[in-house]
């Protein structure tokens, strides 16, 4: 019988599973459901057909942005200055290590490693602290009387990080519907795709939060 593949993350995680006869069986059984998927893009279309239309959406609004910082610089300029730069470089790291922790926990469904809950769990962990930091620097900003509509900066500051941060939620709960999955023994073609689209959807959020971050912390005018 073939020794089941070790993953990188094994020796760190743990495989309750590993060496066992119900390790081996379920690498078998994993290893015969999932060969239809080989070949294919990652989730399903609809996943895509929406991370591009929401590419699209978010385009528009880095583009009215841009615009408008050009339209009066000054006030961005002064308004960049006021921001709590520590708390959008945290919240960066964040998002880059979820981003890594959802391609290892794929992997770990796919190969039947182990793993997996631990990996989306931890993920879920990452946007909690995002969601909290993100609170504790809307009290700051709003406790040294910024708002909404005391300029077109902080009116596009809080649209465009409570719209990201409207989709990070979603998120959230798509990684805790991985977790669960994860945990079965066996994943269906089903269950895997249904991973996939929220490991495709939390790099949307990844993506949006790596364009924004710059855009309103970094970049000068």
């Amino acid at each position: 019988m073939t020794q089941m593949q070790q993953d990188p993350l094994a020796g760190l995680f743990g495989d309750p599973f590993q060496g066992t006869a119900r390790g081996e069986a379920i690498r078998i059984a994993t290893e015969k459901e999932r060969k239809p998927l080989k070949g294919r893009i990652p989730g399903e279309a609809g996943i895509w057909i929406f991370i591009i239309g929401d590419l699209i959406a978010f385009s528009i609004i880095f583009l009215v942005i841009v615009s408008a910082r050009m339209d009066e610089p000054e006030v961005f300029e002064a308004s960049r200055h006021s921001l709590h730069i520590e708390f959008g470089a945290l919240n960066t790291l964040l998002l880059l290590v979820g981003s890594l922790l959802v391609v290892r926990a794929i992997r770990a469904m796919r190969t039947g490693s182990g793993g997996a809950p631990l990996l989306f769990g931890l993920t879920w962990l990452c946007g909690l602290i995002f969601v909290v930091n993100k609170g504790i620097e809307y009290s700051m900003l709003i406790n040294d009387g910024h708002s909404i509509d005391e300029n077109l900066f902080y009116g596009y500051y809080f649209i465009g990080t409570a719209l990201h941060l409207f989709h990070l939620v979603i998120g959230m709960i798509g990684m805790f519907v991985a977790y669960r999955i994860s945990k079965r023994a066996v994943h269906t073609n089903r269950e895997m795709q249904l991973a996939e689209v929220f490991g495709a959807y939390w790099h949307l959020v990844d993506l949006l939060w790596v364009i924004l971050f710059p855009l309103l912390y970094l970049m000068r005018v």
